[in-house]
C-alpha cells in the first residue's frame, strides 16, 4: 500500500473539505503525522482482513494470505505501531468478529461484523471495489462528494494503483444471529455505510517483464492482459509493461484496446463454446476484439475461459490463435485447461491451477515464459534443420540406381549408402540438438501449426530440389571426369560382366570418388543448414559437437579410401591426392551458392516480400477491412498473424 486516502472531517463534508492523501515517504515509511488522520482506516483494515501472522521455517513472523490482504494488513499495522497492534485490536471484546461474508468475484467486496456478543451493539466493515462499496454508502446520494472521491480514484489508478474502498456503519439493533450472503438476503441493514477511505496498492511488475513483453511482441506473440482490476488501473499497468503504448489511436484500435467484463456479459457464446451459429453481431464484435484488444479488465472467472475460446475461434483471421494462458487461482483452472498451453504459477499458484495447467512456472516470472518460447523455437528449428540435412543425400543416393537403367555404370553401392547414412549422417543429425540459436530467431513471425507444418513442402524443396540436386550434379561431374569412364559408359554401359580388369578398377575408382564427393556434399549440406538465413560468416561454427561430426565424416571417408580393409566390404579403391582434393570443390561451391541464397532471402525479408518463401504464416483477409490495420497500437501491423499469450 502506497497511498491512504481518508476524509478530512467527516464523510458528509467531503464535497466541501475534500480528502486527505497520505503517501509513503522515501524508504517505505509512513509520515509521523499519519497516525491521527489514518486511525479509522488502519483499524478497519486490521479488523476486516483475512491475513494471518505465522512463523516461517526460519522462525520469523510473516503475514500470510492473499497479496492484497497482506498489503493492507502491513500498512495498517505500520500506522498503528507494528504487527502487535493487529493482535491487540482483534482481541478486544468489542472487536470480536461475529459474522463474515468472504470476498467473491461476483460481489467484489467482503464484509465483517464486529462487536461483543450479547451487548446489543455491533458494527459492520465493508471493503472492496470502490464502485461496489460506494453503492452501499450514504455519500452515494451526494454527486459532488462522489465526484471528489472518483477524481482521487482516477488519480491513483492513473499511477497504476489498485484501489480498494472501505466503509463502516453501526448496527444499533443487531439480530441474535447474523445471516445472509448479500444485500438481498442479509438480516441486517446493508446501506448507509460511512465512507472511511481508499487504499492505493501498488503491485510493481517484476524486473524484466516490460522487456520480456517487447521481446515477445517482436517474436510475433501478442501479449494480452486479463485482470479483475479496474480498467483505469489495468490500463496504467499495461502501459508500464509495454502492453499498451501512449499513442493516439482511432477507430477499432481505440474502442477495443481495453474491454471490460460488463461488455463481455453480452458477448458470451450460446453454448459451452463458440459455434458456427453465433449471432452475427457477436461474431463481428469478437473478430474486432481479438485483433485490437490488449486489456480485459474487471473480468470474472468465466470471462477468462470465454476470452480464450474467442481467440481460438476468431483469431488469426478465423483460423484460430494458438493460446497460452497464465494463472494461479482456483478460478483460473477452466481457462488454463481451455488454452493450448496452460501456465500455472509454481510459487503462489494453487494446486487446482497446477493440476489444470500444462506447465508449472517455478519462479513465477513472466520473462521465463518468453525464454521458454525461445527454447521451444530453437528445438523446433534444430529439428527442422536436422531433417533437411538428412534428406539432402537421398537424391544423389537414389540417382545411381536410376541411372543404371539408362546404361550408366554403377556409381554407388548399397554398402556405401549405408556407410554414409549410418556411419556419418546419423551422428551429424544428432549434433544439431546442440546448435545455438540464430541471431534473429526471436525476431520472426511464428509458423501457425494449422498452416505450416514442421516438415512442410519447403523442407522437401530445399533438400530434394536444391541441395540434393547440387550434390547430385557434383557427384556425377566427378564420376564422369575420371579418365576412361565416359568410354565405358558409351561402349559397355552398366553390364559389369563385360568389363575388363582395368575397366573394373576404373568403375571401382568411380564409385569411390562418387562416394567421397557425396561425403563432401553432405558436409556442405550440414554447414549450409546450420542457419536458415543468417550468414555463416557471422554465425561461424559455434557447435562443437557438429564440428566433431564433420571431422569424423572426413576421417571415416579417408579410411574408406585408403584403408585396404575397407576396400572389399565397401567396394572402394585407392585415390590419388588430386582425385581426393577435387571433390572438395563441391563443398566450397555449395557453401557459396547457399550464402548467396541466404543473402537474397535476407533482402526479401527486410523488404517484406515473398513471405511464402520465408515460411511466414500470414492470416487470411478478414471480413472487416479495419481489422488488419487498426491493431497498430503496440504491435506490428501483422497482428492478425500472431498467436496469443494471455
Amino acid at each position: 500500500v502506497q497511498d491512504l486516502v481518508v476524509v478530512k472531517a467527516s464523510a458528509a463534508t467531503i464535497a466541501q473539505d475534500g480528502l486527505t492523501v497520505v503517501v509513503r515517504e522515501r524508504g517505505s515509511v509512513w509520515p509521523a503525522t499519519c497516525k491521527s488522520p489514518c486511525d479509522d482506516i488502519s483499524v478497519c483494515g486490521i479488523l476486516n482482513n483475512g491475513a494471518e501472522l505465522k512463523r516461517d521455517d526460519e522462525g520469523k513472523e510473516k503475514w500470510t494470505g492473499s497479496p492484497t490482504e497482506v498489503a493492507i494488513m502491513r500498512a495498517s499495522c505500520e500506522v498503528q505501531g507494528g504487527p502487535k497492534s493487529a493482535k491487540e485490536f482483534k482481541q478486544k471484546p468489542e472487536n470480536q468478529t461475529l459474522f463474515e461474508i468472504p470476498f467473491n468475484s461476483e460481489n467484489k467486496w467482503m464484509l465483517t461484523v464486529h462487536g461483543q456478543a450479547g451487548s446489543g451493539k455491533a458494527f459492520a466493515i465493508l471493503k472492496g471495489a470502490p464502485d461496489r462499496v460506494l453503492k452501499f454508502c450514504s455519500v452515494s446520494s451526494n454527486p459532488q462528494a462522489v465526484a471528489v472521491i472518483e477524481a482521487q480514484m482516477q488519480k491513483l489508478m492513473g499511477d497504476a494503483r489498485r484501489v480498494l474502498a472501505i466503509a463502516k456503519r453501526e448496527i444499533t439493533a443487531p439480530p441474535a444471529k447474523f445471516e445472509g450472503s448479500g444485500p438481498d438476503d442479509c438480516n441486517f441493514p446493508l446501506r448507509d455505510f460511512e465512507f472511511i477511505g481508499l487504499y492505493g496498492i501498488e503491485d510493481p511488475p517484476k524486473d524484466g517483464v516490460a522487456e520480456a513483453v517487447i521481446k515477445a511482441t517482436k517474436a510475433g506473440v501478442k501479449v494480452v492482459m486479463v485482470t479483475g482490476d479496474h480498467p483505469d488501473t489495468a490500463r496504467a499497468i499495461a502501459k508500464r509493461i509495454n502492453i499498451l503504448k501512449d499513442v493516439t489511436t482511432t477507430g477499432d484500435a481505440q474502442e477495443f484496446s481495453v474491454i471490460t467484463g460488463l461488455q463481455l456479459d453480452t458477448r458470451v457464446p450460446k453454448g459451452d463454446n463458440f459455434g458456427d451459429d453465433e449471432p452475427p453481431d457477436n461474431v463481428k464484435w469478437w473478430k474486432k476484439a481479438v485483433v485490437n484488444a490488449r486489456v480485459f479488465a474487471r473480468v470474472s472467472p468465466i470471462h477468462k475461459q470465454v476470452i480464450v475460446q474467442a481467440y481460438q475461434k476468431y483469431g488469426y483471421g478465423g483460423i484460430g490463435d494458438v493460446c497460452a494462458m497464465t494463472g494461479d487461482g482456483v478460478n483460473d483452472a477452466p481457462a488454463l485447461k481451455q488454452a493450448e498451453v496452460g501456465v500455472a504459477m509454481g510459487i503462489r499458484g494453487t494446486e487446482v491451477a497446477k493440476d489444470a495447467a500444462d506447465i508449472v512456472l517455478q519462479d513465477d516470472d513472466f520473462s521465463s515464459i518468453i525464454n521458454g518460447i525461445e527454447q521451444g523455437r530453437l528445438c523446433s528449428a534444430n529439428l527442422r534443420k536436422s531433417i533437411m540435412y538428412t534428406l539432402c543425400s537421398k537424391v544423389p543416393q537414389f540417382a545411381p540406381t536410376l541411372a543404371m537403367v539408362f546404361g550408366v555404370p554403377e556409381a554407388l553401392t548399397i554398402a556405401q549408402v549405408l556407410l554414409i547414412d549410418i556411419g556419418t549422417d546419423i551422428w551429424t543429425a544428432i549434433a544439431y540438438a546442440f546448435q545455438p540459436a540464430e541471431s534473429k530467431l526471436m525476431a520472426r513471425a511464428p509458423r501457425h501449426p494449422k498452416l505450416i507444418k514442421l516438415a512442410d513442402w519447403g523442407v522437401g524443396v530445399y533438400s530434394y530440389c536444391y541441395i540434393g540436386v547440387l550434390q547430385c550434379c557434383f557427384c556425377w561431374i566427378m564420376f564422369f571426369s575420371l579418365p576412361g569412364m565416359i568410354g565405358i559408359f558409351n561402349e559397355k554401359g552398366a553390364k559389369d560382366e563385360l568389363y575388363t580388369t582395368a575397366e573394373k578398377l576404373i568403375v571401382k575408382e568411380g564409385k569411390t570418388i562418387y562416394y567421397w564427393t557425396l561425403v563432401m556434399g553432405q558436409i556442405a549440406a550440414a554447414i549450409s543448414t546450420t542457419t536458415e538465413r543468417q550468414s555463416l560468416f557471422t554465425y561461424c561454427f559455434p557447435n562443437m559437437a557438429l564440428n566433431l561430426a564433420f571431422l569424423f565424416e572426413v576421417i571415416l571417408g579417408l579410411v574408406a579410401i585408403y584403408g585396404s580393409f575397407m576396400h572389399g566390404p565397401f567396394n572402394t579403391a585407392m585415390l590419388t591426392s588430386d582425385q581426393v582434393m577435387k571433390p572438395v570443390s563441391a563443398l566450397i561451391c555449395i557453401g557459396l551458392i547457399e550464402e548467396l541464397r541466404k543473402y537474397i532471402f535476407r533482402q526479401l525479408e527486410e523488404r517484406g516480400q515473398c513471405a511464402w518463401l520465408l515460411d511466414v504464416a500470414k492470416a487470411p483477409d478478414t471480413e472487416s477491412s479495419d481489422e488488419g490495420s487498426s491493431g497498430s497500437e503496440d504491435c506490428s501491423e501483422d497482428d492478425n498473424g500472431k498467436p496469443l499469450l494471455c
